[in-house]
């Protein structure tokens, strides 16, 4: 049991003299706490407090016991107590707790704020305890009442919420963090993007992820949950800003490279259809641009793939990324060939080939990875055909 600085009450003998005299017939507050006869203590303070509420030391004395009575308590029977607490100490705040007071009173709620606050971490942390992610809660639960300014204690309960599959809850928790904190810590702003990614929500999630960091290339933590966020929101010219930059900052992360070359397509994807629609409209001037831009993006996005595939060249996905660009810009290509000028169709054409024989060639290298894929060798069967019958002479 901790042990709890207690102040006698030396006003009492200057109140009027009846209450001098009764007291001395009775045990002291100190005493009773001292013998942990906790109710009879707090008896005695709500009687001498119902006579004379503007007792700052009293309210003190209230709130030590609920306090110290709560320590004594099962973790997810405390939150009541602290809570009575609380209010004890804020009253004495009110009615004029001097600053000696008001310390004692934050050393008292910081004391058992890190007895809370760490024991709820190491039962999270210990895998034996049975219940383990419950009496975290419930401890966090209880350090969050005591010191509702520490944004650690919302943060630790978020993540026992979320491991306990709580994802309402830990969304819940997050946002009662950002509209009680004075300053919010970018690491919520964070989490709670990521929360709200994963509850489908991802508009949300992107403006938080944007409030966590101004510099979001700084943090890889943060700007891989934005660029999901962006893509789960379809917003790809955001994504492949962000990535660029993190390319730039991690050249070598293969990863990074593969994601960036796919959403490079997608812009190249867009372009092209730009492409068909300036082909009807006979805009001559706009289509020599967009094939400009069509071919510049589908070089970026090839060898951004490329760079992937050289660093692992038997990393299953980065094989299948490069055949589905090659197959997909082929379509592509071979889609707006049917509104081309007369002109551009050899061109187009002879483009759709070069890019149909490299997405054989790595769903080929794709087949020889996972020789059961029957789905992997029919496309490469309906590839095949393709190329027999729109190709060859």
């Amino acid at each position: 049991m901790r042990p709890l600085y207690t102040t006698r009450i030396a006003s009492l003998v200057l109140v009027i003299g009846f209450f001098f005299a009764c007291s001395s017939s009775k045990p002291s507050i100190d005493s009773l706490i001292s013998e942990n006869q906790f109710n009879l203590a707090l008896e005695q303070i709500e009687t001498e407090l119902s006579e004379n509420p503007d007792q700052p030391g009293l309210l003190i004395q209230k709130g030590k016991i609920m306090a110290q009575m709560a320590e004594n308590s099962a973790p997810e029977a405390r939150f009541d107590q602290y809570m009575t607490a609380v209010t004890s100490f804020e009253e004495a705040i009110k009615v004029g707790a001097d600053s000696t007071q008001e310390q004692d009173i934050s050393s008292t709620l910081h004391s058992y704020w890190v007895f809370e606050h760490n024991t709820g971490t190491a039962v999270f942390e210990d895998e034996t305890v049975e219940q383990r992610l419950a009496i975290s809660s419930a401890h966090f639960n209880n350090a969050i009442v005591l010191k509702p300014g520490e944004a650690s204690s919302y943060l630790s309960l978020a993540t026992t919420e979320y491991t306990s599959g709580e994802l309402s809850s830990a969304i819940s928790t997050l946002n009662r963090a950002k509209n009680t904190l004075s300053e919010v810590p970018e690491t919520l702003y964070e989490n709670l993007g990521f929360l709200l990614l994963q509850n489908g929500e991802p508009d949300q999630a992107v403006f938080y992820y944007e409030l966590a960091n101004t510099n979001v290339a700084a943090n890889k933590n943060i700007a891989f949950g934005l660029i999901n966020a962006y893509i789960s929101t379809e917003n790809t010219e955001k994504a492949v800003a962000l990535l660029e930059s993190l390319v730039k900052n991690n050249p070598n992360d293969a990863s990074l490279r593969n994601v960036y070359g796919t959403q490079l397509y997608l812009i190249v994807e867009g372009i092209i259809q730009d492409l068909n629609a300036a082909y009807q409209s006979n805009d001559s001037l706009l289509v020599n641009q967009l094939k400009f831009e069509a071919e510049g993006v589908g070089e970026q996005a090839e060898q951004e793939l490329i760079q992937s595939f050289s660093r692992d060249s038997s990393n299953v996905e980065y094989i299948e990324s490069l055949a589905v660009f090659y197959n997909n810009l082929t379509a592509n290509y071979l889609f707006v060939y049917e509104s081309a000028f007369d002109s551009d169709k050899p061109i187009l054409l002879n483009k759709a080939g070069t890019l149909l024989d490299f997405a054989i060639e790595y769903y080929t290298k794709l087949a020889r990875l996972e020789p059961g894929n029957g789905s992997v060798a029919s496309t490469i069967d309906s590839l095949n055909k393709l190329k027999e019958n729109r190709f060859t002479p």
